[in-house]
C-alpha cells in the first residue's frame, strides 16, 4: 500500500478546510444577527442568582445552581470592530442560563466556586418580542426568552475536576473582593459548546475550533454593588469565538505547499 508525503497530506488538509465549514471567515447574517469567525459577543448587562431563591440571593454554597440572562449589547470581529450592534435589522439578541451546579466555596481572599453542568439559550427578538427589559426578575426571565431560538450551548470541560458532580468543571469563578453575601469584584472563566437544540446558528457556531474541542470561550466580571431588578448580582461577559483562516488563505497555503514541494523535487534532480 503506497504512503501519502506529508506534503501530500498537508495539502489534502489544506483543501479539505478550504471547502468546509470550519473554513467561515467572512460575516454571515442569521435572523438579524452578524457574526464571523473570531467574533466576540459582548455583553453589558448580565443579572444572575440562586435560582431556588428567585434569583435573589448569591451562590454561597455546594449544590446551589446559578441562572440568570442577559442581552448581547454588540459583536466585535477578531479587529475589535463592532459588526453588529443590539437594535440592528431591527434586531436584539438576549439569553437565558441555568444548571450551573457550585461546588463548595474555597479559599478566603480570592473566594473560589467552580461549577459543572450549564445550559445558555440565545433568543432573537423581533417587534413584539424586541422587549428585553429587567425592571424586576419574572419580567426579565420572560423577555430574555420569548424570541426566536438563536442558539442552544452547554457547559464545556476546563479540565478542572468538580468532585461534588463527578464530572469535569465547566465554570471557574473567583471573588476577588467583598463576600460572597455582597461581592464587590469577581471574575469567572469556561467554555460553551453548541448543543442540539432549534437555535438556527447552532451549525454556523458548532466549528469546534477552541482548545479541547469548544465551540465558545467564556469570560466574566460581576459584582453585586449594581444588581438590580430584584436579582442578587450583575456584570459583564464576553463570549470569543475561534479565529479561523480564510478559505483563501488556507487555499494559499496549499499552493505554497505545492510549490516548495516542486521546488524540492527539482533540487534532488539535479
Amino acid at each position: 500500500m503506497c504512503k501519502l508525503s506529508k506534503m501530500a497530506l498537508a495539502i489534502s488538509a489544506a483543501a479539505f478546510l478550504s471547502m468546509s465549514g470550519m473554513a467561515q471567515a467572512t460575516p454571515i447574517t442569521i435572523n438579524g444577527v452578524t457574526f464571523e469567525s473570531g467574533a466576540t459577543l459582548v455583553i453589558g448587562t448580565l443579572f444572575e442568582g440562586e435560582v431556588s431563591s428567585g434569583y435573589t440571593a448569591p451562590i454561597t454554597a455546594a449544590g446551589q445552581e446559578l441562572g440568570g440572562v442577559g442581552i448581547v449589547d454588540a459583536i466585535k470581529d477578531k479587529n475589535g470592530v463592532t459588526i453588529w450592534s443590539s437594535g440592528d435589522n431591527g434586531t436584539e439578541l438576549t439569553f437565558r442560563f441555568g444548571g450551573f451546579i457550585a461546588e463548595a466555596p474555597t479559599g478566603a481572599g480570592p473566594i473560589n466556586i467552580n461549577f459543572s453542568g450549564g445550559i445558555v439559550d440565545f433568543f432573537t427578538g423581533f417587534g413584539a418580542t424586541k422587549d428585553f427589559a429587567a425592571p424586576n426578575v419574572a419580567t426579565a426571565l420572560l423577555t430574555a426568552s420569548n424570541g426566536t431560538p438563536f442558539l442552544n450551548l452547554v457547559g464545556g470541560s476546563t479540565g478542572v475536576f468538580c468532585p461534588l458532580a463527578g464530572v469535569n468543571c465547566t465554570l471557574q469563578s473567583s471573588v476577588l473582593s467583598g463576600t460572597l453575601q455582597s461581592i464587590g469584584s469577581g471574575v469567572g472563566n469556561g467554555f460553551l459548546d453548541v448543543t442540539a437544540g432549534p437555535g438556527a446558528a447552532n451549525a454556523a457556531f458548532d466549528t469546534n475550533s477552541l482548545p479541547g474541542g469548544h465551540d465558545l470561550a467564556l469570560s466574566s466580571s460581576f459584582d453585586s454593588l449594581s444588581a438590580n431588578g430584584g436579582f442578587a448580582v450583575s456584570g459583564s461577559l464576553a463570549l470569543k469565538r475561534a479565529d479561523i483562516p480564510e478559505p483563501s488563505t488556507i487555499a494559499l497555503l496549499g499552493l505554497g505547499l505545492l510549490a516548495a514541494g516542486a521546488s524540492s523535487r527539482r533540487r534532488r534532480a539535479a
